[in-house]
């Protein structure tokens, strides 16, 4: 009986320290995946030009046009579509301020630099190059007979933050999130070349708890030569122990270079043939099989969502989530 009782203990605990929901809303992959838009950032004086109509325009991928979306509807669907709504309430309230922050930012961005390919709109709701976003019917066909219940959840989560942006030197931040870390975050200037002052790399030592964390793939000599049959000029040797060379990382893990046969790629490249979760990779050639074990899942920049839940659920506010995520940043009042 007493070692029962010691078993149940252990199960409670591992309850309360490892969020039971996956954080990631399984229909939706990382966000801003693909490398952002980084060449400019928006001014201090251009943040009063939001507040002139409370819409986002997103362009729709489903219906292939730009939609007049209210910001509040906009942001219960970023986070209905970037993050469970099983997770912790500070950790979607911390999901809902760097989504309304991410859309704040691009609206700007668009109202000083518009870009032709949205016509019109700020951002899509595609998640290969902006956030995703589900309408009313979209979420309660997701939730079903639990709409009710996490509607009124993520609703609580965005009312708490509207109004607040994340803001550096007076200006709302490119507010970058990814699925889950190798137990630090990385610098986006290790991820897409240019130095970001608030996208610093930090720990995060509550993803390792993720089942999400640690990925494997094997492919046989010939998949893993037709994966990378696409890369240009790439020419491999007839030993197979010889087509991967040495490798260059970051303190976090990620790949920045690796020789594969004649080329020298970077760990995006490599991280894309292979279709990846991440740019945090090992490879290993034994028995006639390349073995890839991946660490982390999206481009692993700014707030790792299971760290935010496991944050929350230590205790955490939202805000002392922002704030540990991103380097530098205040929360300002729009």
């Amino acid at each position: 009986m007493k070692n029962i009782g010691f078993f149940t203990l252990i199960i409670l605990a591992a309850l309360i320290l490892v969020p039971v929901s996956t954080v990631r809303n399984s229909r939706a992959t990382s966000a801003m995946d693909a490398s952002p838009d980084i060449s400019h950032s928006v001014s201090e004086a251009s943040v009063s030009a939001s507040s002139e109509e409370n819409v986002i325009k997103v362009w729709r991928t489903s219906s292939s046009r730009a939609e007049d979306i209210p910001e509040k509807e906009y942001i219960k669907g970023c986070v209905a579509a970037e993050m469970s709504a099983g997770c912790e309430l500070e950790a979607l309230k911390a999901q809902a301020a760097a989504s309304y922050t991410y859309a704040i930012y691009h609206k700007l961005n668009q109202s000083e630099d518009p870009s032709p390919d949205l016509e019109g709109a700020y951002l899509t709701d595609s998640t290969k190059k902006h956030q995703g976003y589900l309408s009313e019917e979209e979420r309660k066909k997701l939730w079903g007979d639990s709409f009710e219940k996490y509607e009124q959840k993520i609703t609580a989560a965005v009312e708490a933050v509207y109004g607040k942006v994340i803001t550096y030197n007076g200006a709302p931040i490119m507010a970058a999130f990814h699925s889950v870390s190798a137990g630090q975050t990385e610098s986006a200037e290790n991820v897409w070349g240019k130095d970001i002052p608030y996208l610093k790399s930090v720990s995060s030592p509550g993803d390792k708890l993720s089942p999400e964390c640690e990925s494997t793939l094997t492919f046989t000599v010939k998949e893993f030569k037709e994966q990378l049959s696409d890369i240009e000029g790439l020419k491999l040797g007839d030993d197979p122990e010889k087509w991967v060379g040495k490798t260059q990382k970051t303190k976090a893990g990620t790949v920045t270079g690796i020789t594969i046969g004649n080329r020298s790629l970077t760990g995006s490249e490599l991280r894309s043939a292979l279709e990846l979760k991440s740019c945090c990779f090992d490879i290993k050639y034994e028995k006639n099989k390349f073995i890839v074990h991946t660490m982390g899942h999206g481009h692993l920049v700014g707030m790792s969502q299971y760290g935010a839940d496991y944050m929350a659920r230590q205790g955490s506010s939202w805000e002392e989530i922002i704030q540990h995520y991103y380097t530098g940043i205040r929360i300002s009042d729009l």
